[in-house]
């Protein structure tokens, strides 16, 4: 099969989840003998054109800043690839992210007819989350209400352009069926999954205590308290501060590092000074990719604090098969990625008082992080290797090429 993948950001150019399923996948399906290219958006000064994990990976130029600039650069730089010729003899068209996704679909776009969409998230519903960040509470004045309408049409119409659609989760499923009505036949629920060679626990203390060091990130006896998020209000990153230094005015003992950046770093640094958790709580900013499976081996429990619009986690499952105990919010997604672990803690988003309610037994006890983490490993291993995905992949694009004859 040959397969154009189009999207507007990809890992490791851009850090995000859907970005990082999109690499994953994409080197996956080259992996198993098909002929792979990917249109992506180009970031700072990565290769116009490069090889990269089998896949043949084509950039083109956007604009960021202002969105409707950001929006039009993505649009041209799309149409200008396809109209080069990039994927011109394309069996299937897979489509990921929507402002990219609209470019190849609509009319002058991708002349391939077998269509799949991967659908992470709603992108009106992620805009406004965007938008309302930092601002007071209010009604949304008109430009971003409109833009938000605009986005919402786009998610549809590449709903409704697309022979096949693959959410990767139960969660994901329902917001399809709000934006494109009951009929969800031709949609897939494909888990993502993990590299459980990359990711996989610390083979001893020695080992945990040579990823502190690689990382930064001093050998203390406190227990590590980690996450990995963009740093956006909606990640909820306040919430694991707020709950930590709840922890640590009880005479608890631990360390947090958030792995991330974006606009509230400061805001977070500020938060973590006024808490009192100065010398305790530290910004490791972006993370490299060849860097990530240290950073999850030198942790002792990973916490998504998601307040809003957990599409899937990618992040959960890579700490999991790193054999971290996870404590997350039931926003989104994260109760099916945790499954029917024992420990499985979840907690209401925006509560910190919860939040540090499920860390508590975790950070006092070490015999229970460490079955915790065996059990975590063991349901990585059961649920969350990329054979589930890369199957409904290729029976999903199966589909679309037989509907598209």
């Amino acid at each position: 099969m040959k397969l154009l993948a189009v999207a507007t950001f990809c890992f490791p150019d851009h850090f995000g989840g859907a970005e990082r399923v999109l690499a994953d996948v994409c080197a996956g399906l080259a992996g198993r003998g098909h002929e792979v290219t990917l249109l992506t958006g180009q970031v700072g000064d990565s290769a116009a054109r490069e090889v990269r994990d089998g896949v043949q990976v084509v950039r083109y130029p956007v604009r960021q800043g202002h969105p409707l600039r950001f929006y039009r650069s993505v649009w041209r730089g799309v149409r200008a690839a396809l109209a080069a010729g990039v994927g011109a003899d394309a069996d299937v068209l897979s489509t990921h992210q929507l402002l990219s996704a609209v470019a190849a679909l609509a009319p002058g776009g991708s002349p391939c007819r077998a269509r799949v969409a991967s659908f992470y998230a709603p992108y009106h519903l992620e805009y406004l989350a965007r938008y309302r960040a930092g601002r007071a509470h209010g009604p949304v004045p008109l430009l971003p209400r409109a833009i938000s309408t605009v986005l919402r049409r786009g998610d549809r119409y590449v709903l409704k352009a697309s022979q096949q659609v693959l959410v990767l989760s139960r969660y994901s499923l329902e917001q399809v069926a709000g934006l494109h009505g009951p009929s969800l036949e031709h949609s897939t629920i494909a888990p993502a999954g993990v590299d459980l060679s990359r990711f996989r626990p610390p083979a001893d203390e020695a080992e945990r205590r040579a990823c502190r060091a690689a990382c930064g990130l001093s050998d203390e006896p406190q227990p590590l308290l980690l996450s990995v998020r963009r740093l956006v209000p909606r990640m909820g990153l306040a919430d694991l501060l707020e709950a930590a230094a709840q922890l640590v005015a009880d005479g608890l003992p631990l360390r947090v590092a958030i792995a991330g950046d974006g606009p509230e770093r400061q805001a977070l640094r500020r938060l973590a000074d006024e808490r009192g958790l100065a010398g305790l709580v530290t910004l490791l900013g972006r993370v490299p990719d060849e860097l990530l499976p240290e950073l999850y081996r030198a942790a002792d429990v990973f916490v998504l604090p998601t307040r809003s619009l957990e599409g899937y986690g990618m992040v959960t499952a890579e700490a999991l098969a790193s054999g971290l105990p996870v404590v997350a919010t039931v926003a989104g997604a994260s109760a099916e990625v945790l499954g029917e672990l024992p420990e499985a803690r979840l907690v209401p988003p925006g509560q910190p008082e919860a939040l540090a309610a499920a860390l508590r037994p975790l950070v006092t006890d070490s015999a229970a992080r460490r079955q915790a983490g065996h059990h975590a490993r063991a349901h990585a291993e059961r649920r969350l290797g990329w054979e589930r995905h890369l199957d409904a992949f290729e029976q999903a694009a199966a589909r679309a090429m037989e509907a598209a004859r």
